[in-house]
C-alpha cells in the first residue's frame, strides 16, 4: 500500500512538472440516459453538473479528470402508463484530449460510476408472463443495483478564447447494472439481467 501511494504521488508531481497549462472547468449539462440491450426502453432526460480540471501538455495533448453528478435510468411505456427506474451516479472521468483544430478537439477514456440513487416509480412488471397477472412496484432498488458501473466515455468539444467549453459525449456502459444478471427459473424477473447503462450527453462549461 505504501508502495502505490508513492507511486501515484510520484506520478502525479511528474505530471505537474511537466504540464504547460492548468485549466479548472465547471460544467452543467444535459442527459439523456438508456439502458440496452433487452430493456427496449424510452430514455430519460436528466441532468449532469460537476467539474473537470485540464492538464495541457501540449497544443495538440491534454488530460481531463472529472467528477460529475448525473441522473440516468430508463423509461418506458406500458398500458398506457409511464415506468421509470431512476439511477443516479457519481461520475469520474478520466479524458484523454486530442486538439484537432484550435478549439476543436476530440476525447475518450474509462470513466468510474458510484451508485448514488436507484429507485424505480411505476414499475410495472406481469406475474407468470400473464398480462392478467400485471403488477405496479415504486421504491428503493438499492440493493438490486451494483454500487460501481464503469464505462467508456467518447465525445468531442469545442473550447471558446473567451473560455466558453461546449461538448457532446456518449457513456458506453461495460458492466451490468444489476446485482443480478440472470433471473432463477419460475421467480420474477424483477430488477435482473445483463442490462448496461448508456448515456448521451451535452455540456456547456467555463474554462477558467
Amino acid at each position: 500500500m505504501k508502495k502505490l501511494v508513492l507511486l501515484l504521488f510520484i506520478a502525479l508531481i511528474s505530471i505537474q512538472i511537466s504540464a504547460q497549462e492548468f485549466h479548472f472547468i465547471p460544467r452543467i449539462g444535459f442527459n439523456l440516459a438508456n439502458t440496452y440491450p433487452e430493456s427496449f426502453a424510452d430514455m430519460r432526460p436528466g441532468v449532469n453538473v460537476g467539474v473537470a480540471g485540464e492538464i495541457r501538455f501540449s497544443k495538440l495533448f491534454a488530460l481531463e479528470p472529472g467528477i460529475y453528478y448525473s441522473m440516468q435510468g430508463h423509461r418506458y411505456k406500458y398500458k398506457g402508463e409511464t415506468s421509470k427506474l431512476n439511477v443516479d451516479y457519481l461520475n469520474i472521468p478520466l479524458h484523454v484530449k486530442f486538439y484537432l483544430y484550435k478549439g476543436f478537439h476530440m476525447f475518450a477514456g474509462p470513466q468510474l460510476g458510484i451508485n448514488v440513487k436507484a429507485k424505480a416509480a411505476d414499475f410495472q412488471y406481469e406475474l407468470n408472463y400473464k398480462p392478467s397477472d400485471t403488477r405496479t412496484f415504486s421504491g428503493d432498488i438499492k440493493d438490486d443495483v451494483r454500487n460501481c458501473d464503469l464505462s467508456f466515455s467518447m465525445g468531442a468539444g469545442y473550447a471558446f478564447d473567451m473560455g466558453l467549453v461546449l461538448s457532446a459525449n456518449y457513456n458506453l456502459g461495460c458492466t451490468y447494472l444489476y446485482r443480478d444478471s440472470q433471473c432463477a427459473p419460475g421467480s420474477v424477473c424483477l430488477f435482473k439481467g445483463k442490462e448496461h447503462n448508456g448515456v448521451i450527453q451535452f455540456n456547456v462549461g467555463w474554462r477558467f
